[in-house]
């Protein structure tokens, strides 16, 4: 098999997992990183004894104070001011979980985590695929400070701006990721910086 074909069949492999997404181990997945040479690596944190697991694909948040991460809740990244970790309810972004976790409803685990950072673009569900159903209604989002939305278990961003929201929209071919969008954490908002 010669390199071109394997590349064929790879990007034929990423492109189906990606439109072939069920939810049901996390919705956020890594679109493109900064250098092709490495990532940002993990860490493993702490949950606690739980009946609420961490999936893999999931935004994963540390209560100020706390030595344990837990899931990330719906409007996430709300911030109580631009550029500042710890969001309006108390909670800073640590990342996105690489694992699932291993806690129990009766015993703590651990869950392994890529931290967020800026150069790093994510793709996710569209809360609403009406507002990226064409190119030009994606591009005119591109720039947008939004939120992750997490409704019935599963993780899509809203498309409202504001400046206290802290993801950003990144551009994408909608023709190649339909319902999809790309987008960044701000700068900054790490719970570990």
């Amino acid at each position: 098999m010669n390199t071109k074909t394997l590349r064929t069949m790879l990007k034929s492999t990423v492109t189906a997992f990606l439109h072939d997404r069920t939810g049901t181990l996390g919705d956020i997945v890594i679109y493109r990183q900064a250098s092709a040479g490495g990532g940002n690596g993990s860490q493993v944190f702490n949950v606690a004894a739980s009946a609420t697991v961490i999936n893999a694909g999931e935004p994963v948040v540390m209560v100020a104070g706390s030595s344990t991460v837990v899931q990330g809740a719906t409007n996430l990244l709300a911030l109580a001011s631009p550029y500042v970790p710890f969001s309006v309810t108390g909670t800073g972004l640590v990342g996105v979980a690489q694992t699932t976790s291993t806690n129990t409803a009766s015993a703590a685990g651990v869950v392994e985590v890529t931290p967020c950072a800026s150069n790093v673009v994510y793709l996710i569900t569209a809360n609403n695929s009406a507002n990226v159903n064409t190119q030009a209604k994606y591009d005119a989002l591109v720039g947008s400070r939004v939120l992750i939305d997490l409704t019935a278990g599963a993780y899509t961003l809203l498309t409202s701006d504001s400046a206290l929201n802290g993801c950003i929209i990144r551009p994408l071919n909608v023709f190649k990721f339909p319902g999809k969008i790309a987008f960044s954490f701000v700068d900054g908002i790490s719970a570990l910086m």
